[in-house]
């Protein structure tokens, strides 16, 4: 295993297109061109890649394989690579966190907007307003009623949540909502879509402290 030390390094693993380089080379030996041709892309562009990653400590010469022409190096990298968050600037971590999020929450919003119609929320209404605590508030209107979440759990429509909550909770309460969540995701993550198999819904479960002391 290996666990890297600088923000370079660090932004090579989290970072979706960079890391693609380097998946190929995870506890196992290639050249460039045999990891180009993995990832479908030119030679020359990994080739490149690889030289990054050899700066950064990622990948290691292992071999040099002869051929006809020149002889061909062979790269490795450990199996296992860590990169604590701790190495990042605020704004390298936060973009991390967006990167896992993002292409899920995007999946989810699409996945969303396409069934609305079938939902039953198709013809329903964004309302703004003031309410009785004198707060602007933004949700969803069905007819000249409010929203409520529970209508969503008629059998005529898909199962859909999209809820956030802003609570008030002591540590403790905190602590119990999360061990609730986990189990909630415990009883179901045996359903996980595995390789080879389409899932058929997304899940996602958030929660967090707004700041670091927040008891």
């Amino acid at each position: 295993m290996l666990t890297v030390g600088d923000a370079k390094a660090a932004l090579i693993v989290l970072q979706p297109g960079k890391r693609r380089f380097l998946e190929p080379f995870l506890g196992r030996s290639r050249s460039a061109a045999e990891a180009a041709r993995e990832v479908g892309l030119p030679v020359e562009q990994v080739a490149y890649r690889v030289q990054a990653m050899l700066r950064a400590g990622l990948v290691q010469a292992v071999e040099t394989r002869a051929r006809a022409g020149r002889a061909v190096t062979v790269y490795r990298a450990p199996a296992e690579i860590r990169a604590p968050l701790m190495v990042l600037p605020d704004g390298d971590a936060r973009d991390f966190f967006r990167l896992i999020d993002e292409p899920m929450r995007e999946a989810f919003l699409a996945a969303l907007a396409g069934l609305a119609g079938r939902a039953g929320i198709g013809d329903w209404a964004v309302r703004l307003y003031r309410d009785d605590e004198d707060r602007i508030r933004v949700d969803l209107a069905a007819d000249e009623g409010g929203w409520d979440p529970s209508m969503l759990l008629s059998p005529r429509h898909p199962a859909v949540m999209f809820n956030w909550v802003p609570l008030s909770l002591s540590t403790a309460d905190a602590k119990q909502l999360q061990g609730e969540l986990m189990a909630v995701l415990a009883r179901w993550v045996a359903h996980a879509a595995r390789d080879g198999h389409a899932p058929t819904h997304q899940l996602g479960l958030f929660l967090t402290p707004l700041e670091p002391h927040s008891a």
